[in-house]
């Protein structure tokens, strides 16, 4: 019996490290013809789609901001926050949350953070956007990603190739080889256009690593 339970546990684990491996190939980037980066995808199927990131640079009419500029900056610290705040508990740290915006306690004060990868909340904020990465489905709102995990939203990292209308007020610009881009919670983006022809920032990989 005791054999049968190691052996059953084993197969359990070996399962699971197996989904997590096969989660980080789902979404890769590769180099395609003439230098393009491409953000390949892998359905659940096991088809492959690859789709080429959008490198046309503009030179920009607004700030990358522009849509929350009503909002606090990234990074402030706070005094007090609205009464109504979920309090929410992730890896031993005691979050609030009210209309998007997530706190971090810090002394007496709340500063205003990403929250960790894998909290959860079950309501979006007003506002968010909905959009598809080849088969996953991800919902955005200052500056934070969610997947939906049964009734819930997952924080999840910043998708490659993800296209965006706005950021927190926050974030850094960088220059590398004369070319700008956005630095936000260790996630970069490139200025750029939709096929609409609207100002958006793009989800890439570091550009220093290029």
């Amino acid at each position: 019996m005791k054999n049968l339970s190691i052996l059953i546990l084993t197969i359990v684990f070996l399962v699971f490290t197996g989904n997590l491996e096969a989660q980080k190939r789902e979404t890769r980037v590769v180099k395609g013809k003439r230098g393009k980066t491409l953000i390949v995808h892998k359905t659940k199927k096991g088809a492959v789609r690859a789709q080429k990131l959008n490198r046309k640079r503009v030179k920009r009419t607004r700030v990358a901001h522009h849509h929350y500029r009503h909002l606090p900056k990234r990074g402030a610290v706070v005094k007090n926050i609205h009464r109504k705040a979920l309090s929410i508990n992730y890896k031993g740290i005691g979050f609030r949350y009210h209309a998007g915006i997530w706190y971090k306690p810090v002394y007496s004060e709340w500063k205003i953070v990403r929250p960790l990868r894998g909290i959860r909340i079950r309501t979006l904020p007003l506002g968010y956007r909905k959009f598809n990465m080849g088969q996953s489905v991800f919902y955005y709102y200052y500056g934070t990603y969610y997947s939906k995990q049964n009734e819930e939203y997952e924080v999840v990292d910043a998708p490659l190739g993800a296209e965006i209308d706005s950021l927190p007020e926050g974030y850094e610009t960088i220059s590398v080889a004369g070319e700008n881009y956005y630095e936000l919670d260790g996630s970069y983006y490139m200025p750029s256009v939709n096929d609409e022809g609207e100002e958006v920032s793009v989800a890439v990989p570091n550009p220093n690593n290029e």
